[in-house]
């Protein structure tokens, strides 16, 4: 067993014991999970050449020209399938591996006695495209549940990253009586007014092991309806003297061409892929902004779900991109090192992607700093020091603050 899998399992082992100091453990039933993973969270698979192209090692090393392109193209969305969350991404079958959501696996199942496919389910999904489609497939699992342990179960919700936008929308959408049956929402690293990371991706493109290696270009990211949806709603854009560009508008195409937004970079050549971004980008805007309008502000019903944040101020995130004359500068350390008289004015606490600041305009309840005294089973925000916003999931006080709170609302339903 590689390393950090037995150094998993001895962590998971660790929060039992906690759970049981409380005396939470085997007190109650427990409540279904429904978990969605975020961007890059679910494997693709090659319908027609029968392959896997993402999900492991083998889809950067091996990858074809013949395989499934990483776009997407919402007028072919039957080859490619997203299979299952990924759990581990294997860089060195049975040496080493990078955990995703392996380790909530192994806490759920050590502490509280979870078991994958029995009560603890991941709904696999392509996050690349539209968020909002996942309405349905939420709805359809809901049902599922419903019919496995009855019509009035009650069940858990996960939301890594971008997926808490879904699960915001489906909310906001769905029949009351679905609204109700949601015990508890937890949501790690929930993006709720976007995050310039977005833009970058689409500048730098994303490339797990190196660019040497096959990743997602920045023409397969510019495709993603999905990475519109996860711009800031309410961008802010300074020059290189820290004024403000009142003329900056996200959600109108003339403002990416005029500052050489995704599809129209000037870098890379030109390609048949980065053109017709380019004829789509003012409909990924659209569903961008519509996604935005329907998100912003409190809601009455949304707020009577009992709520759980995630959120972590260990390192500076872009709270405001800098022009600098030709381009966007858009990651914290190229600010600093290019601009360092600007970094109070563009840089904030946060994960790395999202500025904390944004996240609690409208907090689900209060906000809570020390792991040792939480109001467990209530709403509330944690914020916490993972290294990353990708390490929000796997940063053991989150895992343990999770265990807990979910034995906490099991023994309190159960009374």
């Amino acid at each position: 067993m590689p390393l950090n899998w037995g150094l998993s399992h001895l962590r998971a082992a660790r929060i039992r014991a906690a759970v049981r100091n409380q005396g939470l453990d085997g007190s109650g039933s427990n409540l279904p999970i429904l978990y969605l993973p975020g961007i890059l969270g679910a494997k693709l698979y090659d319908r027609r050449e029968r392959v896997a192209v993402w999900g492991d090692y083998r889809g950067l090393l091996f990858r074809k020209d013949h395989h499934a392109p990483y776009a997407y193209d919402a007028r072919d969305t039957e080859r490619i399938l997203a299979t299952e969350t990924l759990h581990a991404f294997t860089i060195v079958p049975g040496l080493l591996h990078t955990l995703v959501t392996a380790e909530l696996i192994h806490v759920l199942e050590t502490a509280l006695g979870y078991q994958e496919g029995r009560d603890l389910f991941f709904v696999g999904h392509d996050w690349r495209g539209d968020c909002r489609h996942l309405v349905a497939r939420l709805n359809h699992e809901v049902e599922r549940i419903q019919a496995l342990f009855g019509a009035q179960q009650r069940f858990l919700i996960i939301g890594q990253s971008i997926a808490n936008l879904a699960i915001r929308f489906w909310l906001r959408t769905a029949r009351p009586e679905i609204r109700s049956s949601v015990a508890k929402w937890y949501a790690f690293g929930p993006p709720w007014k976007g995050t310039f990371h977005a833009l970058s991706m689409m500048q730098t493109g994303y490339y797990p092991a190196s660019s040497a290696f096959h990743g997602f270009s920045p023409d397969d990211v510019a495709s993603y309806p999905s990475a519109y949806q996860l711009m800031p709603s309410a961008p802010r854009v300074i020059d290189s003297r820290g004024q403000l560009l009142s003329d900056f508008s996200l959600f109108d195409p003339a403002c990416w061409e005029r500052y050489r937004l995704g599809p129209y970079r000037h870098s890379g050549a030109e390609s048949a892929q980065r053109e017709k971004n380019r004829a789509d980008l003012p409909a990924h805007l659209h569903t961008a902004q519509a996604l935005a309008e329907s998100l912003s502000g409190p809601c009455a019903t949304e707020v009577k779900i009992p709520q759980l944040w995630f959120l972590g101020d260990r390192n500076q995130a872009v709270k405001a991109a800098v022009y600098d004359g030709d381009s966007l500068v858009l990651q914290a350390g190229a600010i600093r090192k290019r601009f360092p008289h600007l970094v109070d004015a563009a840089l904030t606490p946060g994960d790395d992607h999202l500025p904390l600041a944004d996240l609690l305009v409208d907090p689900c309840g209060p906000v809570v700093r020390d792991i040792h005294n939480q109001p467990h089973g209530e709403s509330y925000v944690l914020v916490g020091a993972a290294k990353t916003h990708r390490a929000l999931i796997n940063y053991t006080p989150n895992l343990a603050t999770l265990a807990l709170d979910i034995a906490t609302l099991r023994k309190g339903l159960s009374c």
